[in-house]
């Protein structure tokens, strides 16, 4: 029996740790100490796949981490990204106008 509680404690301790510290879009999908959030991102033209993109807060902020995702039109240049760390749930091209004057500074 108390092998099985120092087991179980062991487990917990390492999902918690695997949780906290790890980013990867596996792990951050169903990581429950993240929420969702709306960002935004230039991104390149001519293509559809983006890959290592820097992300901004509506407020300018530089995520820690990018992010790298598939997009369905190569003209556009400004996406607005929904994800919970690096797990992409859904991108949505914004118009220039539209994106927060602090996100284009960058």
């Amino acid at each position: 029996m108390k092998y099985i509680i120092t087991l179980l404690i062991i487990l917990i301790s390492a999902t918690l740790i695997v949780f906290t510290f790890v980013h990867h879009p596996i792990i951050d999908r169903v990581n429950p100490l993240l929420k969702m959030e709306d960002d935004y991102a230039k991104v390149p033209k001519d293509t559809q796949y983006y890959e290592n993109i820097s992300v901004f807060n509506k407020d300018g902020k530089k995520l820690d981490y990018k992010l790298t995702f598939n997009g369905y039109d190569p003209d556009k240049e400004y996406v607005k990204v929904t994800h919970k760390g690096q797990y992409v749930r859904k991108i949505t091209y914004v118009k220039e106008e539209n994106v927060p004057k602090e996100v284009k500074s960058q």
